[in-house]
């Protein structure tokens, strides 16, 4: 399968930022850039500066990094179930008249913790109830920023994920790939729950969202 467009001059510039932060690197990069370890693991070596030149070669990048910088210097802060309950509607409503297949916004949404279940046990049939809009965003970036931007969409994915183990946090920090500025963020929900220590379900007729704010030090 070949490689996006941007991706391999997009590799070459990463290990130049690398080189300049962290030192140089005598490897050759591999030649498939989604095996690259370098690329994934150590963005998050990387100063706000370097991060800046790394970021620079994207559409949108500055709209992108703001809200990078947002996540990493806003303090978490624990919701409760009701606002948990209202958070996932909202976003639901959200995502609703864009064509995607989503629960019911004004459905059961059950608030489950690990009196009643394990986490691995409520989503072993379930996932996110945004996953038709997780699917989509590659194909939003195309169509709201070009070929480039989807390109960039797929190679930010992996580091920033490696750089927080969040699917919440990555996808609201590439949505100015996806959409307008100033257009209702379709990934804001799911990412203000995880910031709020829940994550939401949805599989076997039931929407739930699970408390771990105790997990994630919240409680």
């Amino acid at each position: 399968m070949p490689q996006p467009t941007h991706h391999k001059a997009w590799q070459r510039h990463w290990h130049d930022v690398f080189d300049a932060a962290l030192g140089p690197d005598d490897k050759e990069p591999p030649e498939n850039v989604d095996e690259d370890l370098q690329l994934q693991f150590e963005f998050a070596s990387l100063d706000a500066e370097a991060r800046r030149r790394a970021f620079s070669v994207f559409p949108r990048h500055e709209e992108m990094l703001a809200r990078l910088q947002q996540y990493q210097s806003t303090p978490a802060r624990a919701i409760g179930p009701d606002e948990a309950v209202q958070l996932l509607r909202d976003g639901l409503a959200l995502v609703e008249p864009m064509g995607l297949d989503v629960p019911d916004a004004n459905g059961p949404i059950e608030v489950l913790d690990t009196s009643a279940t394990t986490l691995l046990n409520a989503f072993s049939e379930a996932d996110s109830p945004f996953i038709e809009l997780h699917d989509a965003l590659g194909e939003m970036a195309l169509r709201e920023t070009g070929e480039a931007g989807q390109d960039a969409y797929h190679f930010l994915v992996e580091p920033l994920y490696r750089l927080e183990t969040s699917y919440p946090i990555l996808h609201w920090v590439l949505w100015p790939l996806c959409a307008p500025p100033g257009a209702p963020d379709a990934t804001e929900a799911d990412y203000r729950l995880w910031r709020g220590g829940w994550s939401a379900g949805w599989g076997r007729d039931r929407v739930f969202v699970f408390d771990r704010r105790k997990e994630f030090g919240l409680a």
